[in-house]
């Protein structure tokens, strides 16, 4: 604009020693010349001003991209988001605010149990396309204190870990890694399973979510996904932390101090068939260690065998086949398990320590089980699909379940109620967006005799971002 004038005032003698008609043409081209320019000049301004917006969208996304629905390497999508950043900062997270109504006990004797369950965010950075750290911090019910509800809040790390990727066949992983076993203890965000909850057979038997410290290998070659880790051994934490419906959860370190004089190895390999279909195995085995005590003597009386702290004491092997199917609205998936552990006598005296020995096994329900076997089938179809609606989802869906967590004890022990366990379940998933589900279902859990059999009903609000 300041052009114009400029031009404007220079010429502008001259125009008055021409004839009238002449200096009305030549104005009336002068001023079509500054309506051109002011015309430019408005369009370049609003092509700057696009750059610009392009520029910080740009920015944005370098260091807070958005999401993409697809996994890295087993890992769940939100957890995969700064596995697709080139560079900066990665935020995701998830939730799970649930409803459960159990006609016997949701919790400590209460039926109706109304629950924060998660809150947990990703936090990632890319420092390059090749080198990755990736890390998820999770708040579970809500609250750290015991005063607040019947309590039993913790935060804590379920991730943490630096990855370098050499190219698509062959990466390395290292830090606080998800044990690849099953299929939710990798892919748990709520979105992405269509039940309430997570798979009773999940949390039960592959003990979901499950992280140990350790380092390995992962890659892509054709149609086969592999990882592979050396992890931290197992360890014994005493009878106060033993769940007769969970048994093997009590040897679980998850990187908090985790005692390493003896190691454990785990892995999966996962091949993509015609069809979608994905099957595969994961495998994991482990010396178990001794809580013990620091020091040999008499003060090791928390030990029933007077062993130092990381003495091995026994050694547990799993072997998980798995199928699953995700394509034109099905999501169905089998998930089976085959677990064993060596010494399983002696883990059990280990575990309840001085103050548990007895000649009388026959009463002893607490009890490392020798052999842990099942599966459980899940059917899911998004009915919408059926309507021609793409921009919303509805899954339909059911899951039987069938295990037993104590399938064979050490000789002499007592297996505890309701070992064998059927689960009925079926519900309802709606999407209104790819990345947030409401959920509603109905589990009925069948227990061997004597246990009385429960009937739950639950509602979960999910979401991914």
């Amino acid at each position: 604009m300041k052009r114009a004038i400029l031009i404007t005032a220079v010429l502008s003698s001259g125009v008055f020693a021409q004839p009238p008609e002449e200096r009305i043409r030549e104005l009336e081209e002068r001023i079509r010349a500054l309506q051109q320019e002011v015309r430019s000049l408005k369009e370049g301004q609003k092509e700057t001003e696009v750059i610009k917006e392009e520029v910080r969208k740009l920015r944005l996304e370098i260091s807070m991209p958005q999401i993409d629905i697809k996994s890295y390497s087993g890992l769940g999508p939100a957890a995969s988001k700064v596995h697709f950043n080139p560079k900066g900062v990665s935020l995701g997270g998830y939730g799970e605010l649930t409803f459960r109504r159990n006609d016997v006990n949701a919790r400590g004797g209460a039926k109706n149990i109304a629950n924060a369950q998660r809150i947990i965010l990703y936090f990632g950075y890319a420092f390059d396309e090749k080198l990755k750290f990736n890390s998820e911090l999770e708040l579970e019910h809500a609250s750290t204190s015991a005063e607040h509800g019947t309590g039993g809040g913790y935060f804590k790390a379920e991730l943490a870990y630096l990855d370098y990727q050499f190219r698509p066949e062959f990466g390395l992983r290292g830090g606080l890694l998800l044990m690849p076993v099953g299929i939710v203890n990798e892919v748990h965000e709520p979105p992405t399973f269509p039940s309430a909850e997570r798979p009773f057979f999940e949390r039960r038997i592959a003990l979901s979510t499950w992280e140990e410290m350790g380092v390995g290998v992962y890659g892509e070659v054709g149609p086969v996904d592999y990882r592979f880790y050396v992890i931290n051994g197992l360890m014994l934490k005493g009878a106060g932390s033993y769940n007769r419906e969970e048994p093997l959860k009590n040897l679980r370190q998850r990187g908090a101090r985790a005692v390493a004089e003896r190691v454990g190895y785990t892995g999966r390999v996962d091949v993509e068939l015609p069809l979608k279909v994905k099957v595969g195995a994961s495998f994991l085995h482990a010396d178990v260690q001794s809580k013990g005590c620091s020091t040999q003597g008499s003060a090791c009386a928390d030990s029933a065998y007077g062993f130092r702290r990381g003495t091995k004491v026994g050694s547990v092997s799993m072997f998980l086949p798995h199928a699953w199917y995700q394509h034109a609205g099905w999501d169905i998936r089998f998930v089976g398990a085959y677990i064993t552990t060596q010494d399983a006598h002696k883990m059990s005296q280990d575990l309840r320590g001085t103050s548990g020995i007895t000649t009388d096994l026959s009463r002893v329900d607490t009890v490392i089980p020798k052999e842990q076997t099942g599966y459980y089938l899940q059917v899911a179809y998004d009915v919408f699909r059926l309507y021609g609606k793409d921009d919303q989802e509805l899954y339909l869906f059911g899951i039987y379940e069938d295990f037993d967590t104590h399938r064979k004890v050490p000789q002499g022990y007592k297996k505890p109620d309701g070992h064998k366990l059927k689960v009925y379940n079926a519900g309802v998933s709606y999407k209104p967006h790819p990345l947030v589900a409401i959920k509603a279902d109905y589990a009925k859990l069948d227990y061997s005799k004597p246990k009385k059999d429960e009937n739950e009903y639950r509602f979960t609000l999910g979401f991914m971002f």
